[in-house]
């Protein structure tokens, strides 16, 4: 490719030298040569062709070189510009350059200044190019930096939103956690406090029960006897009557202390838990003559609470209710210990299993609370509550109550 150079000098004989100096390096160019100034000027700033330099000799009739250069300095991609100065000239060649003149020539008198024009106009394009390159190279870095930087920026941006939103729904959700967790305690608390007022009432009816109808029968029935006694010689079917009606009565009687002491014992508040298992036990099974209770009552009665006795009493009366009721075992065994701190109760019966899950959410008739009942009495306490059992290999019901649950159902 031609180098494309705009010659400006107005003298003809130099112009003729300087294209024939060039030739002679062979050097191929695409020479345009411009007389004044004000025409390269013009040549400059058409859009008609590009340039790679200019080689403008200073003085110039009209507008010397500088001048030329001082008005198109600012033009956008403008070509290197080399200048023509005469002989002893040094200090024009020094202003040039401090104006932003690229090289310069001095014009010596024996023409030698020709020989070292094609090195000069050479290293001057190449140098220009590479300048321009490096320019170009780094503005394209900076751009690229600026670019990264935006993106960094933005993406930062869009990060921090995330985060903050992150935060938020952290944030609520640590509210709805302490919601739910004040709930949960507020739930266990109103359940704690059911139960003890179902305590509490059936404590009173059971008393109401035994001292109230339990009293009148009983008065009844002496009263029938002394009856009875002084009715001597009367005929033998108003005895037989009266007999049938004390019948009714004793039956009633024992009823009443039954239903009495299943809602609640006397015996447990009178003598304590291990008294009133014993009793329970013996009140099973005669009423389930085919089944025998193991007892192994491993504990002291003073190791018991108040809380973990009706708590014990009331799970042990579920599961031998249901054991009584559903398993046809013929052997039950019964263990309370006392390990790590912990009340634990076991129950276990050789009857013919069925399916816990299926089963959980029941509950008994009389006792109000079924396996469910006896899971969350169990969990009120912060106790452990397990059920194993297979069809035809028996139940075995296990809790575990920590020995400080009086002190946590408290606190609830």
């Amino acid at each position: 490719m031609p180098l494309r150079i705009l010659l400006v000098e107005d003298n003809e004989h130099d112009c003729r030298a300087f294209e024939r100096a060039l030739n002679k390096a062979n050097i191929d160019l695409d020479l345009t040569v411009c007389d004044r100034a004000e025409e390269a000027e013009s040549r400059l700033t058409s859009l008609n062709k590009a340039f790679q330099i200019v080689i403008t000799s200073y003085e110039l009739p009209g507008m010397n070189g500088l001048d030329l250069y001082m008005k198109v300095r600012r033009q956008k991609n403008l070509p290197p510009f080399v200048m023509l100065v005469g002989a002893g000239s040094e200090k024009i060649a020094v202003k040039a350059l401090q104006a932003g003149i690229y090289d310069y020539i001095i014009k010596d008198p024996r023409r030698m200044y020709l020989d070292l024009l094609p090195l000069v106009l050479i290293a001057a394009v190449k140098r220009f190019t590479d300048e321009r390159h490096h320019r170009e190279t780094e503005a394209a870095l900076i751009e690229s930096k600026n670019e990264l930087e935006q993106t960094v920026q933005e993406r930062t941006a869009a990060l921090t939103i995330t985060i903050r939103a992150l935060e938020n729904e952290i944030a609520e959700h640590r509210k709805a956690e302490i919601a739910l967790r004040k709930s949960q305690v507020q739930l266990r608390e109103l359940s704690r406090k059911i139960l003890e007022a179902q305590e509490n009432e059936r404590k009173l009816v059971a008393q109401e029960i035994h001292d109230s109808i339990g009293g009148s029968l009983a008065a009844i029935k002496f009263a029938l006897e002394e009856k009875l006694e002084s009715m001597g010689q009367n005929p033998q079917s108003e005895v037989i009557s009266l007999e049938k009606i004390l019948s009714y009565i004793d039956t009633t009687i024992k009823d009443t202390r039954r239903i009495s002491a299943h809602l609640r014992p006397s015996l447990l508040d009178d003598i304590g838990l291990l008294a009133t298992i014993s009793w329970f036990c013996r009140e099973f099974e005669e009423l389930h003559p085919n089944m025998q209770i193991d007892q192994q009552l491993n504990v002291a009665e003073k190791e018991v609470s108040e809380v973990l006795k009706v708590v014990v009493y009331r799970v042990l009366q579920e599961a031998l209710n249901n054991v009584g009721k559903h398993s046809e075992a013929t052997r039950v065994g019964l263990q309370l210990d006392k390990e790590d701190n912990c009340l634990k109760l076991t129950v276990t019966d050789n009857g013919r299993g069925f399916d816990p899950a299926e089963k959980l959410s029941g509950s008994s008739a009389i006792g109000g609370f079924g396996l469910s009942g006896m899971r969350d009495r169990t969990l009120l306490c912060d106790g452990e509550f397990e059920i194993a059992s297979e069809k035809g290999k028996g139940t075995t019901v296990r809790i575990s109550l920590p020995c400080d649950a009086e002190l946590r159902s408290d606190i609830m």
